[in-house]
């Protein structure tokens, strides 16, 4: 007997592109930063100024030269928490429907996060 098909989710975070994060554990703890991608298949972020690493890169042309270029490593999401825009803090997030729209909402102050 085969086993059932699992359904697939489209899987959602409480951090998308564009928001203000602060590293909560590791070699980078308290270090803030702009989220510049999140990568959904492997439930991380990259975070602008954060966990940067050396990568050596070849030549690709005559205006990209080779060399050794920094470049922001990904960070799993769980190790990323939401900073409000509004009162400054760290704060997790809870979802309200405002006109038929899930909306992320800041549990310290009340604000909108959209």
């Amino acid at each position: 007997m085969r086993p059932a098909k699992k359904m697939s989710r489209k899987q959602t975070f409480h951090i998308k592109k564009n928001d203000l994060v602060e590293v909560i554990t590791g070699e980078e703890r308290e270090r803030r930063g702009r989220v510049l991608e999140v990568i959904a298949a492997k439930t991380m972020a990259i975070v602008e100024g954060v966990n940067l690493v050396k990568k050596h890169q070849r030549a690709r042309s005559q205006a990209k030269p080779s060399g050794i270029v920094t470049v922001p490593a990904p960070l799993h999401i769980s190790n990323l928490m939401l900073i409000c825009p509004r009162c400054s803090k760290k704060t997790k997030v809870r979802m309200e429907k405002i006109e038929n729209k899930r909306v992320r909402i800041c549990r310290k102050c009340g604000e909108s996060l959209e």
